[in-house]
């Protein structure tokens, strides 16, 4: 497999994969030129041994061999590297970064959805390591574990990149619109007619079906932004990315939820204990199982009276500093109240998303939302697409 490469100032700079005899001599002459880095030769000569029961891709710069990277396969869907370095004369060179966009071609090409790599922690405090920990992470790697490999002198970080979405799973917690949705009253609802037109634009008979919409903003699964009740607060539009795409826990009360039913202070407590404190930044949805009647819009409704959230459980929540509320109802409040938990909630500069839908296909923890509203100029709400990704199983990816 060969890769023709262009780089600053040098030319001819070609990947090759190459075999097992050859990626041996590469390594023992590319090893000479890096002491800092290699000081053990009973490692160098492991390491040499060990080239020829994997792939490696050289680094050519004309003929001459000035990098390699080799790769291992230790799971199914893992690729490790075994084994990387550049001659030192090419350093600063982007070799290592071409080495390593062909080892993840060859990844992408046999579908391989991560990368990882073994090298000492930057705890070593080792300034030539640092330089390989800094590439790394420049590279898109993210530290897994720690751990001392070798004994108590070398503690390794263990890095990863992911490669690809092939390990996840994808899960839409919007319900789809349409005029029969459940909503809170007249007024309120949703609305849309459908037309052909013929293009003006066109010397052809180009017509194109086009609809126009009248609802609420807030119909179906949507989003509640802070100015929804407090002037001057953040608007839909000026909700930070970062508070939108993050990671998720899922509270589930479905067993003992009924429609009078109140998400207490024990319900987020229990999952605490079981799954660990909430962590900053993440975003909750409690699951009552209330969604299943979304087809059903006279049950869903239930003249106003479904399970929601108290201010007890709402605080707790608040006090973990999530970035925002979920529920599969109506509302996190009860109808009729004063709306404590969108008081509190909002007020506090967080986003409150009503009608979710699937929630139980979450895992409780380990799960990223991707909660993504019309972008409305001081929208105070909008409908969105919600969507959830969790990983895989291991016996669902093997």
């Amino acid at each position: 497999m060969d890769i023709l490469l262009a780089a600053n100032k040098m030319k001819n700079i070609t990947i090759k994969m190459t075999d097992p005899a050859l990626a041996r001599e590469v390594c023992r002459t590319i090893t000479a030129t890096l002491p800092e880095w290699f000081g053990i030769p009973e490692a160098n000569a492991r390491y040499e041994q060990g080239i020829l029961d994997r792939i490696s891709f050289v680094a050519y710069v004309d003929n001459d061999c000035v990098g390699m990277i080799t790769l291992e396969f230790p799971y199914p869907n893992n690729a490790n590297i075994y084994w990387m370095a550049v001659n030192k004369a090419y350093h600063n060179k982007h070799i290592g970064t071409k080495l390593l966009t062909a080892a993840e071609n060859y990844c992408h090409k046999h579908r391989y959805s991560t990368l990882t790599v073994e090298i000492l922690s930057p705890k070593q405090n080792q300034e030539n390591n640092l330089k390989t920990y800094c590439f790394y992470e420049k590279s898109g790697f993210k530290p897994l574990f720690e751990k001392y490999t070798y004994g108590p002198d070398n503690l390794m970080v263990y890095l990863q990149k992911t490669l690809s979405l092939d390990d996840f799973i994808f899960i839409d917690l919007t319900h789809s619109l349409s005029p029969d949705v459940p909503h809170w009253g007249i007024d309120v609802g949703f609305k849309y007619n459908a037309r052909y037109i013929q293009s003006t634009e066109s010397p052809g008979n180009v017509k194109f079906r086009v609809q126009r919409l009248e609802m609420s903003a807030g119909i179906g699964t949507h989003m509640d932004a802070p100015s929804h009740c407090f002037e001057n607060a953040l608007a839909i539009d000026a909700i930070p990315i970062q508070s939108l795409i993050t990671t998720c826990r899922v509270i589930d009360v479905s067993s003992k939820a009924h429609d009078r039913y109140s998400i207490t202070a024990d319900d987020v407590s229990l999952f605490e204990d079981k799954y660990g404190i909430i962590p900053k930044d993440a975003f909750v949805i409690m699951y009552t199982g209330w969604d299943q009647r979304w087809t059903q819009p006279n049950k869903y409704r239930n003249e106003k009276v479904f399970p929601n959230i108290s201010i007890e459980a709402a605080k707790i929540l608040l006090s973990r500093d999530i970035v925002g509320l979920g529920i599969d109802t109506l509302s996190p409040d009860a109808f009729g109240s004063d709306f404590p938990v969108h008081q509190l909630i909002l007020g506090a500069g967080k986003y409150i998303i009503e009608n979710v839908a699937n929630a139980n296909q979450l895992d409780p923890i380990g799960c990223t939302i991707f909660a993504l509203p019309i972008k409305i100029k001081d929208g105070t709400e909008a409908p969105l697409r919600l969507i959830g990704m969790k990983r895989k199983k291991t016996y669902e990816r093997y």
